[in-house]
Formats: C-alpha cells, structure tokens, sequence
C-alpha cells in the first residue's frame, strides 16, 4: 500500500471513497451508502475509473495474501457493481484492474476464491463493450479454467470447481469468440486444452447421465450460481452445454480444429471399443452443428477412419458405426459437394475387406470380423443415402454399378459384386418414387444405369441376377404393387389384389419405346438360365408385370405376350431342365394378361387350356412345377409320340392375338417368331449384351478391301472411337506398308531405261484422258459438271465405300 494510509486528508477523493466501502465487520458485507457514492462519483468522473480500479486490486491482492478472503470478496463485488454500472470509452483500462483481481483469486490455492473468480469473468464476460480492445488477453485464463475442470482435490470441492471452470471455459467463448482482436481460441494450443477438460468431464458422467442432445441447449453465463436451471447441475451434463455452445459457433473453417481433439482423446483413452462414447459426442456436435458445414466432421472421421485402415476390424467397424449415426443426424442440406468422394472412400475400404477375407491362412474369427465390418459399410451407405434426392440416389448407383469388377474371375470379385451390389439395394429401398409419383422413367432409368443393370441380370452368377431384379423392383415400383404380383394361376372369380396402375405418362410411354423391347429381351434371356431357383423366377416375373402396371400402354402388354409366346416356343423346341417351370410362367404371364387387359374371349381361352393341364399335366403349371423345382426333370417335349398330345395343353398364338385384335390392340407382332436385334440406338458402349470369357472372345470388323486383313479388337475393354479410330490407322499402316514394300522390289530389279519408258506412258495415258474431256465440252449443250459425271463410272464407285455394322452407324 502506499503512504498516504497514515494520513486520510492527503489521500485522493477516489482512495476515500474506496476505503469507506469496507466495514469493519466483514460479516456486515458491503457498506451500500458508501457503495452508491462510489458508484455516483465513478460515473461523474470516469477518467477516475482506472485508478479506482487499480487501487481495488491492491486492496484484493494486500487481503488474499493475508487470508483475508472475506475483504477479499468484499473489494470483488464492489469491482463488479462498477463494472456492471460504468459505460464509458474509458472502461478498457477499467477492465484490465478487473481482469487481474480475476486473476488473483484464480491463482489462489482456495477453492472458494477460484470459484469466485470464475463467477466474476463469466459476469464480466455478458457485458457488451462498445469499444474493442487491442491489448488484453485471455491465454491465462484459458489454460486456468481448463486446469480446473481436471480438478482431482477434495471429494467437497471437486463438482464446485469443475462447474466453475466450466462455466469460465463458456464465458470464453463467449468473450473471444466473436471478437477478432482477442485471443483465438481455435488456435492448436487452445482448442485441445478446452476439448481434452470438456470431454474429460463428459466421460467422467458417462453414462450415468445422458440427456438427448436434441433436446439439450446451452447455458448462458448468466445463469450463474444462483440460478436455478444452473445450481445443481452435474459437470458432465454442463460440460455438454459448454461443447453444444463451442460446435454451434464454429465457422466452416473450425469444424476440423474441433474435430482432431475429440478423434484424438478417443483414441488415446481407448474408447472406440465399445462406441457408446464416441457416438454420443458426435450426436452431441452433429445437433449443435451448422448444417451447411455438418459434411466436414463425416469427412473427418472418414479421413480418420484412413489413419486406422491397419487396425482390427472391429475398431474399424465402430468408427463405420459412428459415421452412420452421425450420417443419419445430418440433415439434407449437411451431405455436401464430396459426397461421391465420401462414397468412394466407403467402398474402397470395402474392397479392401474383401481382400483380406479372401486371403489365405486367414482366421474364422478376422473373417466374422470382417464381414461385420463389411454389413456395417452397406448399413451406413443407406444412411449416406437416406436424406437425398431422387436423382442423386440414381447418380450415386451409378458410381456404384461404376466400380464393379470388369470380368468375375475369382471368389473375391463374385464376393465384392455382392457386396456393392447390397450397397446399392440399400440406396433404391429409400428412393422416394413411392411418395413422388411424377417421377418418371426416364429420370429413374437413366442408360448409364439400365445398361449396367441389364448386363449384370444375365450373370453367371443366379444371386446377382435375384438381387438385380430386386433392384429393378425397388426402382420401377411406384405404387407398392412388387410384394402382390405372384406367379400363379386360379380360375373362378379372384379376392380384390389392390393392384395400382399407373397414370400414362409420355415420358415413360417415348422412354418404353426406345428401350422395352430391350428390356424384355434380358427378361426373356433370364427366365431361360436353367440354374434359376424359386426366387429368380418370381422376382424376373415380377419384374415383367411391373413394366406393365408402370406404362399401362397397350405396346407394352403387346411386348410382353409377345415374350411369352417366345417363352413357350423355346421350351418346347428344346430340351432344357426347366420346361414345366417355362410353361408354368407362361400360364401365370398370360393369366396376368388376360385380367389386366379385361378380355373375356382371351380369359375364356387360357382358362380352358389351364383346365387341360390340370387334369393331364400339372407339372405345366406355377403350383406343380415350382414344387420341383429344386430337382432335376427331363424335359417332356423331347420325346416321341409325345409332341402332338402336348400340343393341345399350349397355348395358341393366333387365338391370343384375335382376342386382342378385337380390343383394337396392333397384333401384327404376334406373328412373327419372338427374336432382339440390337439397335444401336439401343446400345450403349457396346454393354447391351453380357460380356463374359465365355461367351463372347472378340469382335471382327470386316472391309470390303480383300487386300485388307481383318482387324480383331478384344472385348476386354470398351469398344470406343479410340478403339476404331486405332483399327483404321493400322489398316493404313499397313496399306502403306505393302505399296512401298512393292515399291522398293520395283526399283531394285527394274533398270533405269525401263522406268522412263513406265512414267512416260502413264504421262501419255493421261494426256489422251484430259484431251478426250475437254474435247467433250466443245458444241454441246451439256454441262461440264454433267459431263463428268457420265464419265465416272458410278458401279465402281460404290465398291470403295465401306460397310459398317449397325451398332457403329448413327
């Protein structure tokens, strides 16, 4: 203190002022008469604050070092009313007296003075200055409130200072976070200390207390020690408010300063296994967080999942686990602009599983592993895929259909086409074509995806085909029909299906004609694959009737028929494992017809035939030979003597087609034997038909030029314009080759007189030529032009032209 406390009349007016607002008793508190003066006397004089203030901070410092916290608290809560009731441009320096009084109790080992201090910043920390300032700093109390929180002392102490240094850790924020001149609490150094002490806390309760974080707001610093919502609250549940305040303030440039301490604290306590904990924090950041930058923490913990790609599977399953709920948080708007990056990274660490299973010498338990991790990649793309729109779930099957193994060689390529092809399922069963019916086909079936899944429908493989199919269904199924369609037969008047049709749409009906007869020849080449099982016969089926309810045109049950009838003509031309099941589908396809075309005349003439088999042959239909299915029957129609008795259990063309003529359907198709010829408006970089080892081994591309020898390109890569625009350049290479190959033999045996008298004659034979069309010109009435003409011989002309295939001309 200084000398002037021996004598009061030398001492300043402020200094007296001050020194009456002490009593005598400090269990008396505040003088409040003295309090208002001083208070009056400040905002009279308020170039007086900062001295006021610095000789309350020597009172402060002079009673915590003699244990005199009583006075100490005394000069605190009269600094505060000051501070509460000055507004001037002096109140900076006012502050800085303020914030080392702060300081002072914060560094006081006495747990009731720390508490205190904090009680003092957060007030201070509400107050809305008018004036910024360009020297203070809050880097003490940054790493002093922090410390609190990781208080360990007295069992009576512990919650008072860890709520205090978490309401001082709030006030912080609150201080430093909008205000650009002040300490950057998003800085390296700080952003660890505040997470490491909120999580501490947060996992400290856990989880004895979990509130919903949906429910959950933050506390303000107002609602200090007295306040009710505040003076019981456990520091696990207040740390939570705390981090929900931080997240909520973060800026897209913050997300990942906030982030690498919470990836980085669970990894260093070991708590990914079980992921009870990590999933709750990011369910806590995911509610609190702007969803226009809620994509960036999903990238984080997808790069984090990068860093881990070594580690077991079943951690690496529990991180999977928390982005898929911190996925299924996120709003619409929260996905991004990476998220066919985010989708990439997902199914190379799939693939990447694949692998590892298929290795050999691999354990029965890191294999259940992996295929746990592998279920929990397609469960978190669904939720990826949950909150989008339509059309980019179609863009993201793409990209999916994109990374499928080009040729299926190995287990490992049949598993990961599995795989994707389950990813892909997920995606479809939320598309929402069922809520929006305007929708159309050409949207949900755009070539870069029907072609693909067309290819994949004629697979060797009878899973991807029922999977395929499933796919078409969970696509093309507008009005929820899929699960009532049944491949079966009965006669009589039938139960109300709640079959929907759909609205003719012109878009569907012009997208039908360009690709259905496509699209029903894959049907057509997939119910003939004799290793179908029960399941890829009902899902092909259904299939082919949902096309008819999705287009309800009369082209298309035309189409349709049409098959069948190419259906029944190959099973009884050739002798397959699967003829009762072929007839069988003819049955329920035309029964299908005949109820959706409300014809009676055709619904006469199956149900006759339907009653033939059921009295000779019931092995011909759905209930008879889907009960076999499973084994092996000779084919019926090989045999002799047999063919005319199965004749009158077939259905008859002509009578179907009369039937429909009479509802003035166009049946000239009906004639004609059931047979796709590739268009190439039709086909799509050559992926229209199935590409496989064995069945297709390369293309010939033929010249009318006999000199030419053909060019094979192999069908192992895509047929391009590169690809042609190559075969062309080797057919001129080699043109080029065999004339100056002849050349060369020409001059090297030919004498020097001989090519004189060579050239001279080619130089005569072109005179005379020229000599003969100029002459033609002189007294005729004919045009130079047409006079040409006549001399060109037309025929010859025409053999220089090159034909192409039709896939190639446009």
């Amino acid at each position: 203190m200084t000398c002037t406390w021996c004598c009061v009349r030398c001492r300043p007016r402020y200094q007296r002022h001050v020194d009456k607002i002490f009593p005598d008793d400090p269990k008396d508190g505040l003088v409040k008469g003295e309090m208002q003066k001083l208070t009056y006397y400040a905002l009279t004089n308020p170039r007086k604050l900062d001295r006021i203030g610095n000789y309350l901070a020597e009172y402060l410092k002079h009673y915590v070092d003699h244990r005199r916290y009583e006075f100490a608290k005394i000069a605190m809560k009269a600094m505060e009313q000051l501070l509460q009731a000055c507004r001037s441009a002096s109140i900076n320096l006012f502050v800085e007296s303020f914030l080392r009084m702060v300081q002072k109790l914060l560094e006081s080992p006495e747990a009731s003075l720390q508490v205190l201090g904090s009680t003092s910043f957060v007030h201070f920390a509400n107050i809305q200055e008018d004036t910024p300032s360009y020297h203070r700093r809050y880097d003490f109390f940054v790493s002093k409130f922090s410390s609190m929180c990781w208080s360990n002392g007295r069992n009576d102490t512990i919650r008072a200072v860890r709520q205090a240094g978490l309401r001082g850790l709030q006030g912080v924020i609150l201080k430093t976070v909008s205000d650009d001149l002040q300490v950057n609490i998003w800085e390296e150094v700080h952003i660890q200390k505040i997470m490491r002490a909120l999580l501490f806390n947060i996992h400290e309760g856990f989880p004895t207390s979990v509130a919903s974080p949906s429910q959950a707001r933050s506390l303000s610093p107002w609602e200090g020690e007295n306040s009710d919502v505040t003076a019981d609250i456990d520091p696990d549940q207040l740390a939570r408010h705390v981090l929900q305040d931080l997240v909520s303030r973060a800026s897209y440039g913050q997300i990942k300063s906030l982030m690498m301490p919470l990836l980085h604290f669970i990894d260093n306590q070991k708590l990914w296994i079980p992921n009870r904990f990590p999933t709750h924090c990011m369910s806590l950041i995911m509610h609190s967080i702007q969803m226009s930058s809620a994509y960036i923490a999903i990238a984080q913990l997808l790069a984090h999942l990068e860093e881990h790609k070594d580690a077991s599977a079943k951690l690496r399953c529990s991180i999977v686990a928390v982005v898929s709920a911190a996925v299924s948080i996120a709003s619409t708007e929260s996905i991004g602009p990476t998220i066919l990056e985010m989708f990439g990274s997902l199914l190379k660490y799939l693939k990447m599983s694949v692998e590892t299973c298929a290795q050999e010498d691999v354990k029965v338990e890191i294999i259940k592993e992996e295929e746990e991790f592998q279920d929990t990649i397609v469960q978190s793309v669904g939720h990826f895929s949950h909150g989008l729109q339509t059309y980019q779930k179609i863009e993201i099957c793409t990209f999916i259909l994109q990374n499928m193994p080009s040729m299926i060689d190995t287990e490992q390529d049949i598993q990961f086409e599995s795989m994707l092809l389950k990813c892909i399922m997920k995606i479809t069963t939320s598309i929402n074509a069922k809520s929006d019916k305007s929708i159309g086909l050409p949207t949900l079936f755009p070539l870069s995806l029907l072609v693909p899944l067309q290819r994949l429908s004629l697979s060797d493989s009878p899973k991807t085909r029922r999977m395929t199919q499933q796919i078409f269904h969970s696509i093309l199924d507008r009005h929820n029909n899929h699960e009532k369609v049944v491949p079966t037969v009965t006669l009589g008047d039938l139960p109300e299906e709640n079959i929907f049709i759909g609205a003719q749409k012109k878009q569907d009906v012009l997208f039908f004609k360009r690709n259905g007869p496509e699209v029903y020849f894959h049907l057509y080449e997939s119910l003939l694959k004799e290793d179908n099982d029960l399941d890829n016969y009902t899902c092909t089926y259904r299939t082919a009737v949902l096309w008819c309810l999705e287009v309800p045109t009369d082209e298309v049950l035309i189409e349709l028929i049409h098959m069948v009838f190419g259906l029944q003509d190959e099973a009884c031309s050739t002798s397959r494992t699967n003829v009762n099941i072929l007839h069988a589908l003819v049955a329920a396809f035309l029964v299908f017809a005949s109820r959706y075309s409300r014809n009676e005349a055709l619904d006469q003439h199956i149900a006759n035939i339907i009653r033939k088999r059921q009295a000779e042959n019931p092995q011909l239909l759905p209930q008879g030979a889907f009960s076999t299915i499973d084994k092996d029957s000779e084919p019926t129609t090989g045999e002799e003597g047999e063919g005319e008795g199965l004749s009158s259990l077939m259905f008859d063309a002509t009578v179907v087609a009369e039937c429909l003529n009479q509802q003035g359907m166009n049946v000239d198709r009906l004639s004609d034997p059931y047979h796709y010829k590739k268009s190439s408006e039709n086909s799509v970089d050559g992926a229209a038909i199935p590409r496989t080892p064995e069945s297709v081994k390369s293309l010939r591309v033929s010249m009318l030029d006999a000199r030419v020898s053909d060019v094979q390109i192999s069908l192992q890569e895509e047929i391009t314009f590169d690809t042609l625009k190559q075969a062309l350049q080797h057919r001129q290479q080699m043109t080029l080759a065999t004339t100056n190959s002849s050349k060369e033999r020409l001059l090297s045996h030919e004498s020097y007189e001989d090519s004189v008298a060579r050239t001279a004659e080619k130089i005569s034979h072109i005179s005379a030529l020229k000599q003969q069309i100029f002459g033609s010109f002189k007294g005729s009435d004919v045009s130079p032009t047409e006079s040409l003409h006549s001399l060109i011989d037309l025929d010859n002309l025409n053999n220089l032209s090159i034909d192409l295939p039709d896939m190639y001309v446009y």
